[in-house]
């Protein structure tokens, strides 16, 4: 495992992985992440290391964003060193413990990992998360390469012991998941111990007496930062002759602008900023006063842009159009945003280039996310747009996952999607003024994660839905990584909570657990649901297709597929109303690729003609 290779040596890292890395150099105590892509590695990586270094730290997913912070909250209030880890909507959820840890301060290092989401790969938004540094009073910091996002792990433990404050390390998509050559320091050999509580009470107990004296320390200690990030030497100045132009880098962004200089043949100055917040000003003031024109090349908002206008100097960058205010960047954009503002031509004509591989993306069959063969969602989605089809209408919560796929045709079984846990939360609103019947689903992870406290505001205050539990017994869309209802841990077993004595514990009536494989079963199950007066709760629940298929073969099973016979008439109910991608066309017939199929047995259940057999 090259994560674990010894010190002095070079190996080749995912960005995540080096964050992994750096996390035990700084010897880390205890770990906990909830997983969501771009961040999902750090956490798998960890708890790699948990089952092969066991004593070495405690490693966990947590049921959600705000449990993971408090996890690690607790081991900083008690001396130990704690990281979280988490996308950066995930931050959001966490918020609420984060702002007031930022007035008692860590004792124990403390990071926060906010791994943000440039372009939306995998994201319902593209918020900054720089933002937090201003509204919790918080420092963030962000490395440009791979190796500095593993030596910046290292040093904002020490940091965020030395000013006492809890530090977020901001990376992003381009960053967590490109790699990069690391050049590894030690691990040091410890075991985690526990220690003796020592009461604080002044500090932990954030009445408002306490509150209103904690943020008087808090804006000293971001002073000091400030002075401290001013002189830190992981923002420096790239010296240039050039004078007419000065850039300002954030992060990864450094890369591109040195790159994008390079390409253009300029001498320009260049300042490399790591520290977020607090902002440098004194270094920044320093670096504009030296120049004619200050460009700043950051994603996602103009954070810094907006902070570098405070000094009454030319700055462009996203807010004067120089550079794009959405997506990520790339050395070409930063490229054309330099020429652009120098008046210059770029070095390649970059627009001519973009034209062609437009072009030649027409070429290219598309490819559309489609939900994997076998995937039991598709059976699920497929018997409740078949019910709802009979209804006439009905609203279709759903919720974020790999099943929010179910949007697609031929199944169009998703109205609503907002964040996790909003199909039953909308749910309960939608229930006080539609006419029409609510059929929510939501994942088994999610609802574990944020679907418990709307559901019990369902049966309190009366609403009437459906909820759909997609049980696929894993979190599929970031991994295959374990959750509370698998009954596994980060570090090994664990004790399964099932997710049917949740429902009834709260007080739903109507709960029932159905394999969405058995369709005839699952939707007679649907329709009497929808008879219900109240919530209903069917638990759809059936293996993910990858793990069952991973299973057959490590113990030897073979999987039989399934073909097409003579016996059919070309309906097509196989391919406009199920859609499995195993099933193709050829010379306009229906047929199975073998390779593809997982034995499921699905589109043999649904085939008006049983012309589907093994």
């Amino acid at each position: 495992m090259d994560v674990l290779e010894e010190e002095g040596k070079t190996v080749f890292l995912l960005g995540n992985e080096a964050i992994a890395r750096g996390a035990l150099e700084a010897g880390i105590d205890v770990f906990a992440c909830y997983p969501g892509t771009p961040s999902s590695e750090i956490g798998d990586t960890l708890a790699k290391v948990c089952r092969l270094m066991p004593g070495f730290m405690h490693m966990e997913y947590s049921t959600n964003e705000k449990v993971a912070f408090e996890v690690a909250m607790g081991a900083s209030l008690a001396g130990k060193r704690g990281m979280c880890a988490m996308k950066h909507v995930g931050v959001n959820v966490a918020s609420d413990a984060l702002f007031s840890f930022a007035y008692i301060g860590a004792r124990g290092g403390f990071v926060l990992v906010s791994a943000d989401d440039p372009f939306m790969h995998s994201s319902q938004n593209e918020q900054d998360n720089r933002w937090y540094g201003i509204s919790a009073k918080i420092p963030v910091v962000e490395a440009c390469s791979v190796q500095e996002l593993k030596d910046l792990t290292v040093e904002s433990f020490e940091l965020s012991e030395k000013f006492s404050l809890p530090f977020m390390l901001r990376t992003y998509t381009r960053l967590s998941h490109a790699r990069g050559v690391v050049r590894l320091g030690r691990i040091p050999e410890k075991m985690l111990e526990k220690v003796e509580w020592r009461r604080n009470p002044k500090t932990d107990v954030v009445l408002p007496s306490h509150a209103r004296e904690l943020k008087k320390k808090l804006w000293k200690k971001l002073e000091r930062l400030e002075s401290f990030f001013s002189k830190w030497d992981r923002n420096w100045i790239v010296e240039g002759k050039d004078r007419r132009l000065g850039i300002i880098a954030c992060g990864l962004s450094y890369a591109y602008a040195r790159e994008a200089v390079e390409r253009l043949g300029l001498d320009v100055p260049i300042l490399k900023l790591s520290s977020m917040h607090p902002l440098p000003m004194k270094l920044v003031e320093d670096f504009v006063s030296e120049v004619d024109k200050v460009l700043v090349v950051e994603e996602v908002d103009p954070f810094v842009e907006l902070h570098v206008k405070t000094l009454d100097r030319e700055v462009y960058g996203k807010l004067s159009g120089h550079l794009p205010m959405d997506y990520e960047f790339n050395v070409a954009i930063v490229e054309k945003g330099i020429a652009k503002l120098l008046g210059i031509k770029t070095s390649v004509d970059y627009d001519k280039i973009e034209e062609r591989g437009k072009e030649l993306a027409k070429l290219a069959p598309p490819r559309p996310p489609v939900f994997c063969p076998g995937c039991p969602h598709s059976a699920t989605f497929y018997v409740i747009r078949k019910v709802v089809n009979e209804l006439g209408n009905a609203c279709l919560p759903s919720d974020i996952g790999c099943y929010t796929l179910g949007i697609n045709k031929p199944f169009e079984a998703v109205d609503i999607c907002v964040c996790m846990g909003a199909s039953v939360g909308v749910s309960n609103g939608l229930s006080r003024v539609l006419k029409d019947r609510i059929v929510a689903t939501i994942g088994d992870s999610t609802f574990l994660h944020a679907g418990i406290p709307p559901l019990i505001n369902a049966v309190y205050n009366g609403a009437n839905f459906v909820l759909v539990i997609l049980d696929n017994q894993t979190t599929g869309m970031t991994g295959h990584q374990p959750h509370p209802g698998t009954g596994i841990t980060g570090c090994g077993m664990g004790r399964a909570v099932k997710i049917e004595n949740i429902v009834r514990g709260v007080g739903v009536e109507f709960v029932e657990v159905v394999n969405p494989y058995n369709v005839s079963k699952l939707e007679e199950t649907l329709k009497r649901a929808l008879k219900h007066e109240g919530v209903a709760v069917i638990i759809a629940r059936q293996k993910c297709s990858i793990l069952r298929v991973r299973e057959a073969k490590r113990k030897g099973k073979k999987l039989k597929p399934f073909k097409v016979t003579d016996a059919c008439d070309g309906c097509m109910k196989c391919v406009r109303e199920f859609s499995c991608p195993a099933i193709f066309l050829e010379n306009g017939r229906p047929k199975i690729d073998p390779s593809l199929c997982t034995s499921c047995g699905v589109c043999a259940k649904i085939c008006p003609e049983n012309a589907i057999r093994v």
